[in-house]
């Protein structure tokens, strides 16, 4: 994962986290998340994600996304 950060060069503007950062710079998979409290953090991750570059929904995680050809990072 660092060696393609490295690479991209992503710029951290000011008053922004690094984290929002690399989210933005970086492809990654969003995944659909549905609130519920019997769960730890409140939270159930539904078995969908979106490409965070084209928004193609994917019923599960791909090392490149099938329709932009973005090379995805696991986080």
């Amino acid at each position: 994962m660092s060696e393609q950060i490295m690479h991209k060069g992503i710029k951290v503007k000011k008053g922004q986290k690094a984290i929002e950062a690399l989210r933005e710079g970086v492809p990654h998979w969003i995944h659909h998340t549905v609130k519920n409290d019997s769960y730890v953090d409140g939270v159930m991750y539904l078995p969908k994600c979106d490409c965070s570059v084209c928004g193609y929904t994917s019923n599960q995680e791909k090392k490149i996304c099938p329709k932009c050809g973005s090379k995805m990072v696991n986080w």
